[in-house]
C-alpha cells in the first residue's frame, strides 16, 4: 500500500466519527434560596426580577408569602403573608402592568383572582370568578387577555379576562380530553397545550389554538414520555418541556421548534428530578425553581442554563486538518481552503443551536477554495462542516471525511 493511500485511510478513520451535537450546561446558583422549600407554587418575571409566590412546603402548609431576585443567588421577601389565602396549584401572569394571582388550592379549590402592582400590597379583582374552583390549571397572556385554561377537577373549558374581574368563556369543552398540571405557552402568535393529567392517565399530546375556542392537535403523542407537573417555556425560538413525573421524578429536558418533532438535550441536567416545579426565561437564561423530588419533599435550589452549544465529537487520534476557513472573524463571506477533493463537497453553515442556517453543495472542480456569501447571516458563533467524498485513483467505494470549524460573524 502506497504511503499516498495510508495517509488517506488515516484521514477516513479519524474524520467518520465527527458530527454535531447540541449539549445544554446548568448552573446551580444556590443550594437553598432564602424562601423555603416548595412545590406547586408560581412563578412569574416582573419589574425586572423574578418572583417565587406560595405553594406547598414538605412540612405540608401552605404559603402565601412572596419572594423576588434579580440574581437568583439573593432573594428578597416582599411580604411574608400575601392578603390572599395561602395556596397551592394557582397560576401567576404579568398583566397590565401587575402581578396577578389566580385560583388554587387551600384546603379547597378556589376561583379567586388578586393582583399587585409591588408583591406587597394585594387588591382581590374578585372572589368569585365566572369558571369554576379549580387548581392545577395553566395561565397565559395572550392577544392582549389573560386566560385561564383547563384545572382540577379536570376539565377542558377556556377563559379570558382583560380585567381579571369580568371572565368569558372561549369555549366549555375544547377538543383536548380534559386535563390538569398540563403547561401553557404562548408560542408562534399561538396558545399551546402540552401534555399533563387526564381521567385515564397522563398525556403526551400537544395542541394549539389561534383564538382559544378552535384547537388542533400537532401529535397525539410526541417523543418524550408522558407526564404532568412539568414546566414549558419559550426560549431561543424553541418551546421547551422541563422535568416533570407520572411515576418517577423526570430531569429530562426537550425542545421543539413545530410542536411535532421534539429533540432531547443529549447531556442530562445535573439538578435532580422533579415535579411542580416553575421554570422562567429571565436575563437570557432559562431558569428551574424549587418543586418536588418525591411526593411531598420540597426543594429550594436554583439553577439556570445559557441554552443550547455545538459541542464537536471525534475520535481521540490526532487530528488531521483537510480544509482552513477565512477571514475569521468574517463579515460578508468566508472562504473555504484547502480541500483535497471538489467534486461533490457539501459545506455547511450552523448556527449555536444546531439549526443548519446555509447550505453549499460544491458539484464541480474548479480550484481549491470555495468562497460562501453570509447574506442574511446574523452576528454571532457558527461552525462550518465541511463533507468531502474521497475520490482518488486508489480508493474505491464513498467513503468521505469531513470536519467541523468555528466561525465568528461580525458584520
Amino acid at each position: 500500500m502506497s504511503k499516498y493511500k495510508m495517509f488517506f485511510l488515516f484521514a477516513i478513520f479519524c474524520f467518520l466519527s465527527t458530527n454535531l451535537s447540541a449539549q445544554m450546561t446548568w448552573t446551580q446558583t444556590t443550594t437553598s434560596a432564602n424562601w423555603s422549600n416548595r412545590f406547586d407554587h408560581s412563578s412569574v418575571i416582573y419589574d425586572n426580577k423574578m418572583w417565587v409566590i406560595g405553594g406547598r412546603d414538605s412540612a405540608m402548609n401552605y404559603k402565601n408569602d412572596v419572594w423576588y431576585s434579580s440574581n437568583g443567588v439573593d432573594w428578597t421577601q416582599a411580604t411574608a403573608s400575601a392578603l390572599w389565602v395561602a395556596r397551592q396549584g394557582h397560576s401567576s401572569v404579568v398583566f397590565d402592568n401587575k402581578i396577578w394571582v389566580i385560583g388554587g388550592v387551600g384546603n379547597t379549590n378556589r376561583r379567586d383572582v388578586w393582583y399587585s402592582t409591588d408583591g406587597i400590597n394585594w387588591i382581590q379583582a374578585t372572589a368569585t370568578a365566572e369558571w369554576s374552583a379549580r387548581s392545577d390549571h395553566t395561565s397565559i397572556v395572550f392577544d392582549n387577555k389573560m386566560w385561564v385554561i383547563g384545572g382540577f377537577p379536570r376539565t377542558n373549558d377556556v377563559w379570558f379576562s382583560t380585567n381579571g374581574i369580568n371572565w368569558t368563556q372561549a369555549t366549555a369543552s375544547a377538543s383536548w380530553q380534559a386535563r390538569s398540571a398540563h403547561t401553557s405557552v404562548v408560542y408562534d402568535n399561538k396558545i399551546w397545550v402540552i401534555g399533563g393529567q387526564g381521567n385515564s392517565g397522563a398525556l403526551n399530546d400537544i395542541w394549539y389554538s389561534n383564538d382559544g375556542s378552535n384547537w388542533t392537535q400537532t401529535t397525539s403523542s410526541t417523543q418524550w414520555s408522558i407526564r404532568a407537573n412539568h414546566t414549558s417555556e419559550v426560549f431561543n425560538n424553541k418551546m421547551w418541556v422541563l422535568g416533570g413525573d407520572i411515576y418517577n421524578n423526570d430531569n429530562n429536558v426537550w425542545y421543539s421548534d413545530s410542536g411535532i418533532n421534539w429533540t432531547q438535550v443529549t447531556s442530562n441536567p445535573i439538578w435532580a428530578g422533579r415535579q411542580k416545579h416553575t421554570s422562567l426565561v429571565y436575563d437570557n437564561k432559562m431558569w428551574i425553581l424549587g418543586g418536588s423530588t418525591s411526593q411531598y419533599t420540597g426543594r429550594s435550589d436554583v439553577w439556570f442554563t445559557t441554552g443550547l452549544a455545538i459541542e464537536e465529537k471525534r475520535s481521540k487520534i490526532q487530528e488531521v486538518r483537510i480544509f482552513q476557513i477565512f477571514p475569521n472573524p468574517a463579515s460578508s463571506y468566508f472562504v473555504v481552503r484547502g480541500l483535497w477533493t471538489m467534486n461533490n463537497t457539501k459545506i455547511k453553515l450552523y448556527d449555536v443551536t444546531g439549526k443548519l442556517v446555509k447550505e453549499i453543495l460544491r458539484s464541480t472542480q474548479n480550484d481549491n477554495a470555495v468562497r460562501v456569501p453570509l447574506d442574511g447571516i446574523k452576528n454571532g458563533i457558527y461552525f462550518v462542516k465541511v463533507t468531502t467524498p474521497l475520490s482518488l485513483r486508489e480508493t474505491e467505494g464513498n467513503a468521505a471525511i469531513s470536519k467541523i470549524e468555528k466561525l465568528v460573524v461580525a458584520k
